[in-house]
């Protein structure tokens, strides 16, 4: 059942828990996500991420998106993630994705705005929920980051979060306190304060979003939740899950011809667990 990100936020709020967003950047992994959020019986968001477009063009994978969400069992959003490109998220809009992240969070805070309250404008008419980012997440060392940098430096400022949001209309906000894409070296621990505040500043304004959760220990995500994290992106963590799956094959073969088919059908059924693992975390405090 394909629907508006803003309903499953919605359903969220009110019984306490954080919607799966699952990047599907190829067959195997769509049909992952569908599988596994139809065996839990649970809502998600399946993502399409601008930096994906050079693996699979938004052109080709939004049908296959939009076919698996209208024909699930359960409730499901076909969403954009970190598109900063304004002719790529005006190509979404016209390809039928229900959600779209404008992230504008590289540019300074008024142009970020200005933009984004552009955007909502455009877009809200359409019943097409809009995410924005307040705060930049670094990249883990392991994926390019600068290992001088501090975190710190890039966290969401409460008091910004909640004009942003009064000033721009969007549904949802991704926030800083703590996580970086990728998997970094050591677990990434949450400035919960930081979210809390945050939260309580922004209230009804829009849902807050974490990005980054494949590299947070569980008892912080279940800290995240409680927090008022209200979806989660999560992809590299079941995404390497899968390569060393295949590794695990290819070297039981020792050397005798492994089969690709073969292969994608390991591959798909690792990231079903793995996704499956997930959804429980984000669904572990749910009432």
């Amino acid at each position: 059942m394909l629907v508006p990100l803003k309903t499953l936020l919605e359903d969220a709020k009110q019984h306490r828990y954080a919607v799966g967003s699952f990047n599907t950047p190829n067959l195997e992994t769509l049909r992952a996500v569908v599988q596994a959020a139809e065996a839990m019986g649970t809502p998600v968001t399946l993502n399409h991420a601008s930096a994906h477009n050079n693996i699979i063009p938004v052109e080709e994978i939004a049908p296959l998106m939009l076919k698996y969400a209208r024909e699930s069992k359960v409730p499901m959003s076909v969403h954009i993630d970190h598109g900063k490109d304004e002719i790529f998220v005006h190509k979404a809009i016209q390809l039928g994705f229900t959600s779209i992240m404008y992230d504008c969070s590289d540019k300074s805070f008024e142009e970020n705005v200005r933009l984004l309250k552009e955007f909502v404008d455009l877009v809200h008419p359409l019943g097409i929920t809009v995410e924005a980012e307040l705060g930049n997440m670094i990249l883990s060392a392991a994926d390019g980051g600068d290992p001088n940098k501090k975190k710190e430096d890039y966290y969401t400022d409460p008091d910004k979060a909640a004009e942003f949001c009064d000033r721009t209309g969007v549904d949802c906000l991704a926030i800083t306190f703590g996580t970086e894409h990728g998997i970094g070296e050591n677990p990434q621990m949450l400035d919960i304060e930081r979210l809390k505040e945050i939260h309580a500043k922004v209230g009804d304004r829009a849902a807050l979003v974490m990005h980054g959760g494949s590299g947070t220990p569980e008892e912080e995500i279940e800290k995240a939740v409680l927090g008022g994290i209200r979806k989660i992106n999560y992809f590299s963590a079941i995404d390497v899950a899968a390569t060393e799956a295949i590794k695990v094959e290819i070297e039981k073969a020792e050397g005798k011809p492994v089969h690709y088919a073969d292969l994608t059908y390991i591959a798909t059924e690792m990231l079903r667990e793995k996704c499956i693992e997930a959804i429980k975390m984000f669904n572990s405090v749910k009432i």
